[in-house]
């Protein structure tokens, strides 16, 4: 006897969600790199498979798409290229160290089973093959589990045919159970769902592909910084790209890589922000999905609304990425939409600018005498000052000091009068006038220099 519960009740617009026109396929190319292959005839026939078929049994040793009820053995993914289902049909998943033997189940008239009572039990909603959509139950373990994982995991899902997708988390959020654009198939992902809590909420993981790595493409001009390049009726521009390193809460080895970019709506139609397609590569070919959390620590945060004819929207795109990246140059990619047309390329610094010293670092200082005046009430210091920096700089009270025997001794007066401003490059010779000091060493410190003055009587 089956331990499945009730099916929990979902709105029917999820089936709908759940069912649409796949775009991609998840595949494996003869040179070991990721492929997506755009598949012509996919959701006729997910349709007709899932059709008056009903749910596996718990502890089904066998997790097939369908018990006692003929299935296909591939998928039409363009014409005279069938799929077999076994490369693509999921039967295991691991996150951190929790491994999830996953069963195949169908949404029908927003029915969604799920596996009760069953820790190592997932179940996946058979014809999710682009956004790979996985239930598991609400249980504290489940809960503590993927509210644990941060963008430093990778979840790997494993097909029946042994091939292992990995995935890295980028986000995470609590939706109302008639919220369905979360399991929309237009990008190659995981969204892993909490099913059978106790209110009208659940909590929903997304996760990106991450695709094996792959030679960085030739012979494909790379745009420079601040050169618009169009593309599928978008006019994108990078305004620029830095890595960023100890970021709190991000693993050690780990960074940030954000780039900001400006997209115009240049045709007629209206872009949706929310598919934009970006991914980073480094100089070795690996890739990197887009971040959400590192893309809201830019400046700009990431895009996201509609984007009407002629308007621009102004986002950063950041990126989870190794503090050491290889190379001196990373490439971008955009595109408004996920219909595969080529995107456009830019190439961006791993470097950052120099950092520009502070300009009061580069005051030099020198002492030509140290003196008594001719009353033996005060010690006299002769010198001069440039300003090397490309800025003024202003040399203040508080900039200038004697200390002898623990003791600060007191300016009495300067020639000329401070403050003093330089100007770039701009020489200066001074006459310092303290108090008398103790006797013994004395120590002058003007700006970042210091000087030893002994022998005093």
């Amino acid at each position: 006897m089956s331990d499945m519960p009730p099916p929990s009740v979902e709105p029917e617009s999820l089936t709908s969600a759940l069912l649409a026109p796949q775009r991609r396929l998840i595949l494996t190319g003869a040179a070991g790199g990721a492929i997506f292959l755009a598949l012509v005839c996919v959701a006729l026939v997910i349709v007709l498979a899932t059709r008056g078929r009903t749910p596996g049994a718990v502890g089904s040793s066998s997790p097939t798409p369908t018990q006692g009820t003929s299935v296909p053995d591939s998928i039409v993914a363009g014409p005279g290229l069938n799929v077999p289902l076994s490369l693509t049909t999921p039967s295991t998943l691991e996150l951190k160290d929790k491994k999830f033997d996953v069963i195949p189940v169908e949404v029908t008239k927003g029915a969604w089973p799920y596996q009760r009572g069953n820790p190592n039990k997932a179940v996946w909603v058979f014809g999710t093959l682009v956004n790979y959509i996985v239930g598991l139950e609400a249980n504290s373990d489940n809960t503590d589990l993927l509210t644990g994982l941060t963008e430093a995991d990778l979840i790997k899902l494993t097909t029946l045919g042994g091939k292992t997708l990995s995935f890295r988390f980028s986000g995470r959020q609590w939706v109302t159970v008639d919220k369905t654009d979360v399991f929309r198939q237009l990008r190659p992902g995981l969204t892993l769902v909490l099913l059978g809590g106790t209110d009208d909420s659940r909590l929903v993981v997304s996760a990106s592909y991450v695709a094996e790595s792959e030679p960085t493409p030739v012979g494909i001009t790379a745009a420079k910084t601040g050169t618009p390049v169009e593309v599928s009726g978008a006019r994108v521009t990078t305004l620029g790209g830095q890595l960023v390193k100890n970021v709190e809460g991000l693993p050690a080895g780990n960074a940030y890589y954000l780039v900001d970019f400006s997209v115009t709506a240049s045709g007629s139609d209206v872009l949706d922000a929310s598919l934009f397609q970006m991914e980073l590569l480094d100089a070795a070919g690996k890739r990197y999905t887009l971040s959400i959390p590192a893309s809201q620590a830019g400046s700009y945060g990431p895009p996201g609304g509609q984007l009407l004819p002629n308007t621009t929207l102004t986002a950063t795109a950041g990126f989870v990425v190794p503090e050491v990246l290889p190379g001196p140059n990373v490439f971008w990619t955009f595109s408004p939409t996920p219909d595969g047309s080529a995107p456009a390329r830019f190439q961006l610094s791993t470097v950052g600018p120099t950092p520009t010293p502070e300009p009061r670092a580069s005051v030099a200082v020198q002492v030509t005498q140290a003196r008594y005046s001719d009353d033996a009430t005060e010690i006299v210091i002769n010198g001069g000052i440039g300003n090397t920096a490309k800025e003024p700089v202003t040399v203040s009270l508080s900039d200038i000091n004697l200390q002898a025997g623990g003791t600060l001794v007191p300016v009495t007066s300067t020639e000329p009068e401070l403050p003093w401003t330089l100007q770039p490059g701009q020489n200066l010779a001074f006459t310092i006038h303290f108090a008398r000091p103790p006797a013994g060493t004395a120590i002058f410190k003007m700006m970042q220099s210091s000087f030893e003055l002994g022998g005093l009587q």
